[in-house]
């Protein structure tokens, strides 16, 4: 028994701590109208699921936070790139600068996507069914 609850426990660590890794990389999107978005969405969908217990539920339940969290750290990157970030009004009332909170968070982890090259590269090899389909 003592088992199954430390596994419970680790697993309520890793939520919360997606939880908290979407939270926090959504305040790099340019938008106060996007951020605002991605909270209210975000708490929504982690409320919904707050009571589930099946563990394969909550394996996918993960792997779609994981995504979303992928999702809003490429946003996030891209629309920052093409866009002035608006301040948030935290940081209007306290006179912050976003890149100069950034710059002392930024560790040398980038937790960009990055596409395996060989990947890419890797022919799809289709089976053969039938030998006789290859005979002219």
């Amino acid at each position: 028994m003592n088992k199954s609850v430390s596994i419970n426990s680790e697993h309520k660590k890793k939520i919360l701590k997606l939880f908290r890794n979407i939270l926090r990389e959504r305040l790099g999107l340019p938008t106060e109208n996007r951020r605002e978005y991605i909270l209210i969405k975000t708490r929504q969908e982690f409320r919904k699921a707050k009571n589930e217990t099946d563990p394969k539920k909550l394996r996918g339940l993960t792997i779609i936070g994981n995504t979303q969290l992928d999702t809003v750290i490429v946003q996030a990157k891209h629309l920052s790139s093409i866009l002035d970030r608006e301040p948030t009004e935290y940081e209007q009332r306290n006179n912050l600068s976003y890149k100069e909170y950034k710059k002392d968070k930024t560790t040398n982890n980038d937790k960009t996507l990055i596409i395996n090259p060989e990947f890419l590269n890797k022919k799809k090899i289709k089976k053969k069914i039938n030998p006789e389909d290859d005979i002219n």
